[in-house]
């Protein structure tokens, strides 16, 4: 019988369908591991600097400021709900990108800050 090494077990962990191919057609040296590889190790970067002490929440930074109760609420949902899960990440993702443009508006257009205010109290209260 053929001793399974601690590496081989730890990839069933992650993908045994990865170590189910690598076993019956050898694992892939090509240049297309380099780039999994590389596309691994970038995913890892963009996890890490979303996950954690992220004190990015540019709308209700916006609204109730940086510190305040609401504004740890929704980076706590953020955090929570949507930083562990893919799709969830990808919507964090998007908000980052469009929301300094969202903040310029109400910057620009302050009377917009109380239906935000109520909208946001409202999502806050409906999760809670």
């Amino acid at each position: 019988m053929r001793q399974t090494s601690a590496t081989e077990l730890a990839k069933m962990g992650k993908c045994e369908r990865q170590v189910y191919l690598d076993h019956h057609h050898g694992e892939d040296t090509s240049l297309t591991a380099t780039f999994i590889k590389r596309g691994n190790h970038e995913h890892e970067q963009f996890n890490r600097q979303l996950s954690g002490k992220d004190k990015r929440c540019f709308i209700a930074t916006a609204i109730f400021g940086i510190d305040a109760i609401e504004t740890n609420i929704l980076r706590e949902f953020r955090d929570v709900h949507l930083i562990p899960y893919s799709p969830g990440r990808m919507i964090t993702s998007l908000y980052y990108s469009i929301s300094p443009y969202i903040v310029n508006v109400i910057e620009r257009y302050p009377v917009l800050k109380i239906p935000i205010r109520a909208a946001l109290r409202w999502f806050i209260r409906s999760w809670r």
